[in-house]
């Protein structure tokens, strides 16, 4: 599959996951740990059979991730999914916004701290007008709270490891996106297995109207028993396992195929989409008129960068000139990128001595 088709299914996967996963919430299975562990299970269950039916190839013994490898890069992308909840429960809504926009600065970081991989000023900023746009269609309301911070502070650099993982592991031990994914699964199965039966599988502290306690296990064997309406929600959560499975692979090809940075210019995108739907399906109400016009104004730049991301790293793909060289002044060239400079001064070298031999 092209890089192209990976981001596509990601955002369509990514969306289909987030409607079906409220479905399943509102349907009263709240525990997005269990949920989680469900997610895992299926992906290990999936690969063994497409194993058995010669779909899948699994590394060849003695090449592949060596186990520890496996478990950092599993519990990475566990912790990233943890704390970004946490982050959501004990932050407003606004300020989880700014700490996903914050995973792309923290991305490049790490990158030209660890790996020595630097973005050009180019990139930079259109990264800059995306994350301006993204800020300005999405942040209302910050509120911070010392419990939440650190939570989003960990949120953050969690993801960011492990998309940047995700990317240079499959280089570093030549595997394919499927291969990773089915690496870490078993890994992820028992670290959301724990968290589950900490915090979900038995009702530690019972409501204090008496009413039933609601833990996981309550919820199964309530649909065991014949509740037909949790049954329904239970073969929902059943669909949620092909949809994160979808997500998982198509995001593991799409940072495999290019890198973390534009993993997140598509996320950013997709969030931009969804908002576009949301115009269009439900309309304002009167009293939102101005978050409607931050909206579309935080879009319209959004989709500026989006389409600069892409079209500069066309064009460095090809090795040719983009549209900051066709248009803009050889000065504004000079601060954007050093390179151009040097350019300068070597081709003003070559006159003075082409003079000077004359």
């Amino acid at each position: 599959m092209s890089a192209a088709a990976y981001a596509v299914g990601n955002v369509a996967s990514s969306v289909a996951l987030v409607l079906v996963n409220k479905k399943v919430f509102t349907g009263g299975f709240k525990f997005p740990m269990t949920l989680s562990f469900f997610h895992f299970v299926f992906t290990v269950i999936w690969y063994q059979l497409l194993a058995l039916g010669g779909a899948y190839s699994p590394p060849t013994p003695g090449t592949g991730m060596p186990a520890l490898e496996k478990f950092k890069v599993a519990a990475a992308g566990f912790a990233s999914i943890g704390f970004m909840n946490l982050s959501l429960n004990y932050n407003s809504v606004g300020f989880y916004q700014i700490t996903k926009l914050t995973i792309i600065p923290v991305t490049l970081v790490i990158n030209a701290m660890a790996y020595g991989v630097h973005a050009s000023a180019k990139i930079k900023l259109s990264l800059s007008i995306l994350l301006a746009g993204v800020g300005v269609a999405t942040v209302t309301d910050v509120e911070l709270r010392p419990l939440g911070l650190s939570f989003g502070t960990l949120a953050v650099f969690t993801t960011a490891v492990f998309q940047i993982w995700q990317g240079t592991k499959q280089k570093e031990f030549a595997i394919s996106a499927t291969q990773l994914q089915a690496g870490i699964a078993p890994w992820q199965s028992f670290q959301a297995l724990a968290v589950s039966v900490v915090f979900e599988f038995y009702c530690v502290t019972p409501p204090a109207d008496g009413s039933p306690c609601d833990s996981a296990l309550s919820y199964f064997s309530d649909a065991a028993g014949g509740d037909e309406r949790k049954r329904r929600v239970l073969w929902i959560v059943l669909a949620t396992c092909f949809l994160a499975l979808a997500v998982n692979l198509c995001s593991f090809g799409l940072i495999g195929r290019t890198s973390a940075i534009t993993f997140q210019v598509v996320g950013h995108a997709k969030t931009c989409l969804v908002l576009v739907g949301g115009y269009l399906l439900f309309p304002s109400k009167l009293g939102d008129t101005q978050q409607l016009y931050n909206n579309i104004m935080g879009v319209s730049v959004a989709m500026i960068g989006v389409i600069l991301y892409g079209h500069l790293k066309h064009a460095a793909g090809n090795d040719q000139p983009d549209c900051l060289d066709m248009t803009c002044p050889g000065c504004v060239l000079t601060i954007i990128e050093p390179k151009y400079s040097e350019i300068e001064r070597e081709e003003t070298e070559g006159l003075k001595g082409g003079s000077s031999s004359g």
